[in-house]
């Protein structure tokens, strides 16, 4: 979205513009590498239902890099150190199992292959 879509935008939607702040910039620059389609909205009723759907998306589904992975929800309501930890033990599980698999499956006898 680029600053004219966006001052278009919020003229459309009767929204006042103040000086911006980096958590809108940051938000809007996750909408445009993210959620591409946006910019091509041309429906004037998507734009009251879409930002609420993105927003969703962002706080309660998408995981952020800052916060360890976890959703701002998770963080907000105080939920990452289970989540966290449940992640870092994950590929330890899967190397756990993908090293048992092998083993069972592998032949350790070179002598016997054909």
């Amino acid at each position: 979205m680029t600053s004219h879509d966006t001052r278009a935008y919020t003229a459309m939607m009767a929204i006042a513009q103040h000086h911006r702040q980096a958590r809108t910039e940051s938000f809007f620059s996750h909408i445009t590498h993210e959620w591409p389609h946006f910019d091509d909205i041309t429906d004037p009723a998507l734009p009251d239902t879409e930002p609420a759907r993105i927003r969703i998306d962002y706080n309660e589904v998408r995981q952020h890099e800052t916060i360890g992975y976890a959703t701002p929800d998770d963080e907000h309501h105080q939920r990452p150190e289970p989540i966290r930890e449940t992640r870092r033990q994950g590929p330890q599980r899967a190397r756990s199992r993908r090293l048992d698999h092998n083993r069972r499956t592998t032949n350790n006898n070179p002598e016997n292959t054909p």
